[in-house]
């Protein structure tokens, strides 16, 4: 980044149409689904994760989310997760 630009400042311009911009490509590889697949499945979780984490950098501090907020949000991610991994375990199957 340079000058002043920050990685906060970064993240929200490209959120959420360019959020495959900000994460690494690695993170969305998956041997069993197809691309289109992978993209559609974890479009939601990447939008729900990163709003968390614009919530939990904001400026101020007192702006950002309650810690009891992002285990909830968190613990719905990973519910989802879990319900996303298991339709591509029957799709395969």
């Amino acid at each position: 980044f340079d000058g002043d630009f920050t990685l906060r400042q970064w993240v929200p311009e490209t959120f959420p149409v360019a959020i495959s911009d900000v994460i690494d490509n690695h993170l969305l590889r998956e041997s069993n689904i197809t691309p289109i697949e992978r993209l559609a499945a974890m479009n939601d979780l990447l939008v729900m994760i990163m709003e968390i984490g614009l919530s939990c950098s904001r400026v101020p501090p007192s702006e950002r989310m309650d810690m009891k907020e992002v285990v909830v949000g968190l613990r719905r991610i990973r519910q989802k997760t879990r319900m996303i991994e298991g339709q591509f375990k029957y799709i395969r199957r």
